[in-house]
């Protein structure tokens, strides 16, 4: 239920002092149903921001501006490296630590362009207040140790450290992860905009550091850095939830701020970029991708303009506004010009408005363009917003966008890290973020404004766009030697250290090594981190509110639980029966059937009238095995959208007349958008090669996980280049017409729908008719089964400087009495074996052990500079279990514990209340025997677990590793693809 929105009668009041905290502001925000409590210390002026909200999940972030100085990276190795013991916790790695004996649903830490952000959220009052213990002491009290520093941030290390003739590498956590980082080019290309769109100051610099620049950071830089700006006085707190503030306050002041007195904070301050005088131009080079075009279509390009400051909360929202009429639905001005000519692979993720930092800046980017159209595009761009200077926006248009962006708004409300998030940009700057939350007031007056001045927008069109002489052009260029050159310039940066280091300090180099891997192996003392007991994780989540109902032969879920006023609408079309051809064929259809238009409206008048009445429609492929034998699969197309409760009928005569009557007869559209959808999921690989690995190594277990991997893995990109290559568009407008009339039935439908409970009985007349539209069709195969395939070992050869790679065997599916045993054995082997070998020694950035709802146990590594030994480091497991086993305590099974039961205790957002259950089939009574497998596990199990899955190599496994080939790579035998 949402608070009485009374602030008068508030608990805190303004003027009056808590713990040290004198109560300065406080505000009912009815757009979020919540009180925004403002307070600040009285002797260091730390300020705390707390959100009282009725909300089950509580999130606490404490948040530092912290400005780069250079491109070294150091804010980011300073994030880490406080993360690696304090003083009353001297534990390395406590964030990883702490994974396991918490049931936090979200713990992280973040470094912005100047801000560094340590959060986390979690259920349980317990929990809470021991992760801000954690938190707090990390960033106060830091030990900052030189052997964490080597770790974290970079080092100089023979490549075998217990070999002094090996070469002298560079090596370190911060250090891989940003190699591995540069090399994602949409990434690199967004960093290089702001770098030189705001030239002047520290946004001029990479604040997660330049791979080429973090070795000139010294230990000494990075302590001197921590004691300046993570003072308190630098520093923010937030809170949201409903747990008690006063806790947090006498804890805060009295463990922490009242040691400190307030100092001045001019000196992390950004200032505002002058103004240029006229546009400027630059060039830079990226990594050729193996996933991509031909390297004379791997060109990008953008345009970026400079806006107005952060602090004008006001105007940073109407620039969003006049940023989405410009480029996002079909009849957007940037969208008729660049993107329907088909000269580029679309828009750049990032395109768009940008309020990031202290002043904000639009850019409008393309991808996977060709040299000759470069030219064209600031044809067009300039072209571009003169027309609409001249012509204006429609109002239609301008109404779409505006209902758009509150559905938006409304959902984005049941985010609990959203209010943060949205937030955080805003306060680092000391800017009004109350304010910044009353979005129903920012829409009242720019509703206004555009009643009293028509052309309002284009005034703005004029004075960004136009007569704004801060305008950058940007070009990114494939560079085949790229990774070469990176290699070059980092063994001469080797070589040049090298040149200036005596005998006594090559020594030094050997013995850190050999210290570093002794200080990693070395024991610690686990038990001063807090962890929470077997009793307050006892009581499961409450029961959902769902009924289940069967209405035109149709199987229905819904929930009436509270939904902020929207109501979701999912639908699952079983698709099993079809063709391989066309499930081959169904990402591409999901992509494109819901942007072609229909018969009656064609794709412009249908996105506005979508604008103005519902969320996009999301439509995807589901593979989902049977969770109770394991034994067969079914393929499904999931399609997800949702409205405001008064819009529901129309929301679903929209899709009646989506499924119903969807063309594909726009020959021109469809090779424009199959393009887009080759290069959008061409440019994914890198940035979740993981998760690429582990569809790889599944796909060479089972033929559903084949069949999963040819739909969204690497293969599925393959092929689509392939088949688009090699048939017609009047042959793939034809496969795709003929998949649409088989999929949309009523006989092969099952839906589940999220709304309120008084506005269920609302809805159900709309639902039906919808379901009385839809034809009904003979359906002959609802399930495939399941066979195994021979053990396999696959490596893709991808142009990347770090891997990814990836094991997988068949064990046991949801519903089996073992599998909760096996993911808690999981959770155990990655925080006890794989993170501190593979992580931690090896440099890898993550790595884990899990078993999913399909019954299938992987191991992975991601941004791996060693995959051929994290591939021996997980075929070693059982080896491992032996020889350590008195890792394998009752704590450690408990812990294990606990970090399966962040995911099973994991907060459901109102829209997603049934999608698990309408998914893969596991109810409440179902996940509540699961919770209580998982608490009940005992050693014993967990031996006899060992013995039975990991003794002998499973008759059916996977390896896959995707990366560039190396010697170490080509002994292990695998299949190149």
């Amino acid at each position: 239920m949402p608070y009485v929105l009374d602030e008068q009668n508030y608990r805190y009041k303004e003027g009056r002092v808590y713990h040290g905290f004198q109560c300065e502001r406080v505000e009912a925000i009815p757009d979020y149903e919540l009180i925004s409590c403002t307070l600040r210390h009285l002797g260091t002026g730390t300020e705390i921001w707390y959100l009282d909200r009725k909300d089950i999940n509580n999130l606490f972030s404490i948040n530092f501006r912290t400005k780069p100085l250079d491109s070294t990276g150091l804010p980011h190795v300073l994030e880490h490296l406080v993360l690696c013991g304090s003083k009353n916790i001297p534990v390395r790695d406590v964030f990883f630590k702490m994974t396991n004996r918490s049931v936090a649903n979200f713990m992280n830490a973040i470094t912005g362009p100047d801000y560094t952000m340590f959060p986390f959220a979690t259920m349980n009052e317990a929990d809470f207040r021991n992760l801000q213990k954690v938190y707090l002491d990390a960033v106060f009290r830091p030990n900052l140790l030189y052997m964490d520093f080597l770790l974290e941030g970079w080092r100089l290390e023979h490549e075998d450290v217990h070999d002094r003739d090996s070469d002298i590498v560079f090596k370190g956590i911060v250090y891989n992860e940003m190699i591995g980082s540069y090399a994602d080019n949409s990434i690199s290309f967004k960093h290089t905009i702001l770098n030189h769109i705001l030239p002047s100051h520290s946004y001029s610099h990479s604040t997660a550091g330049n791979p080429l620049e973090i070795p000139k950071l010294s230990h000494e830089n990075l302590i001197n850095y921590h004691r300046q700006y993570y003072h308190p006085s630098n520093a923010r707190i937030f809170c949201c939830g409903c747990f008690d503030l006063e806790k947090t306050l006498e804890f805060v002041d009295k463990e922490y701020l009242c040691h400190y007195e307030r100092i001045d904070t001019s000196f992390s301050r950004t200032p505002s970029e002058d103004r240029w005088s006229a546009p400027r131009r630059a060039c830079i080079q990226s990594r050729l991708d193996s996933m991509g075009p031909s390297i004379e279509l791997q060109n990008q390009i953008a345009i970026g303009v400079l806006m107005c400051d952060i602090l004008d909360f006001q105007e940073t929202f109407e620039l969003k506004v006049l940023s989405e009429l410009l480029i996002r639905s079909p009849n957007s001005a940037f969208y008729k010009t660049m993107i329907e000519p088909n000269f580029s692979g679309g828009y750049t993720t990032w395109t768009g408005y940008l309020p990031d930092c202290k002043d904000t800046y639009f850019a409008l980017g393309l991808k996977d363009i060709s040299a000759k159209n470069l030219e064209l595009f600031e044809v067009l761009f300039d072209s571009t917003v003169y027309q609409v200077s001249r012509v204006g926006f429609d109002s239609q248009h301008i109404e779409g966008v505006l209902s758009d962006l509150k559905l938006a708004n409304l959902w984005n409300q049941n985010n609990y890290k959203n209010l943060l998030y949205k937030s955080i940009v805003l306060w680092n700057h000391e800017g009004d973020v109350v304010s910044n939350l009353r979005e129903s007031e920012m829409f009242a007056k720019l509703r206004n404004k555009l009643k009293e001045m028509p052309n309002y927008l284009t005034q703005k069109i004029e004075k960004y766009f136009i007569n704004n002489t801060h305008k950058l052009t940007i070009i990114m260029r494939p560079n085949e030697l790229h990774e070469m050159e990176r290699q070059y310039a980092e063994k001469k940066m080797i070589l040049q250290k090298l040149k200036k280091t005596s005998d006594q300090d090559f020594e030094k180099i050997y013995d850190n090594g050999l210290k570093l891997e002794a200080f990693q192996k070395s024991s610690q003392n686990i038990d001063l981190l807090p962890c929470l007991t077997i009793n307050d994780v006892h009581n499961p989540l409450p029961r959902p509110q769902i009924i289940e109902i069967t209405l035109r032969d149709v199987p229905t879920l819904i929930s009436h639980e509270p939904t902020a006023g929207i109501t979701y609408f999912n639908c699952m079309f079983n698709v099993t029966e079809l063709s391989l051809h066309d499930a081959m064929l169904l990402p591409l259809f999901c992509s494109v059937f819901t942007e072609m238009g229909t018969n009656n409206h064609d794709y412009c008048k249908l996105y506005n009238l979508r604008l103005t009445k519902m969320a996009p429609v999301v439509c995807m492929p589901k593979i989902v095995e049977s969770i109770t034998d394991g034994k067969s699969y079914r393929l499904g197309l999931l399609l997800k959208t949702y409205a405001l409760d008064e819009n529901v009928s129309a929301m679903l005569r929209l899709c009646e007349e989506l499924l119903l009557n969807f063309q594909m007869e726009h020959t021109a559209r469809l090779k424009m958008l199959i393009q887009n959808y080759i290069s959008k999921v061409a440019c994914t690989v890198i940035s979740n090669g993981h998760l690429y690995a582990m569809m790889g190594s599944s796909a060479l277990i089972t033929n559903a996980s084949r069949l999963k991997s040819l739909l969204s893995g690497v293969d599925h990109i393959d092929y689509m280049k392939k088949y688009v290559k090699e048939n017609s568009i009047e042959t793939i407008q034809d496969s795709l017409k003929s998949i649409g009339s088989k999929v949309f039935s009523r006989s092969n439908l099952r839906v589940a729908i999220n709304t309120s409970e008084n506005n269920v009985s609302g809805i159900l007349g709309s639902y039906e008719r919808f379901l009385t539209h839809l034809p009904v069709k003979e359906q002959t195969i609802n399930t495939k089964e399941i066979s195994l395939l021979n053990p396999a070992i696959r490596h893709y050869n991808l142009s990347m400087p770090l891997s990814f790679c990836a094991k997988t065997f068949f064990a046991v599916p949801y519903a089996h009495e073992d599998h909760a045993a096996l993911r808690v054995l999981g959770k155990l082997i990655t925080a006890k074996y794989l993170l501190p070998v593979i992580r931690e020694q090896n440099g890898a950035y993550d790595a884990g052990a899990r078993i999913g709802f399909d019954g299938l146990f992987n191991f992975f590594s991601y941004r791996d500079p060693h995959v051929a030994k994290s591939i021996e480091i997980f075929d070693k497991t059982y080896k491992w279990l032996q020889t350590e086993s008195q890792q394998l305590d009752e704590q450690a099974l408990f812990e294990a514990k606990l970090a399966v039961l962040q995911l099973v205790d994991w907060p459901i957002c109102p829209n997603e209340i049934t999608l698990e259950t309408f998914i893969f089939g596991n109810d409440y009574d179902m996940n509540l025997k699961y919770r209580s497998r998982v608490l009940t596990v005992t050693l014993d199990e967990v031996r006899n677990l060992i013995e039975k899955y990991f003794k002998d190599e499973s008759k059916h496994f996977g390896k896959c590793i995707l990366g560039p080939t190396s010697e170490e790579i080509l002994k292990t035998s695998v299949i190149a693809m």
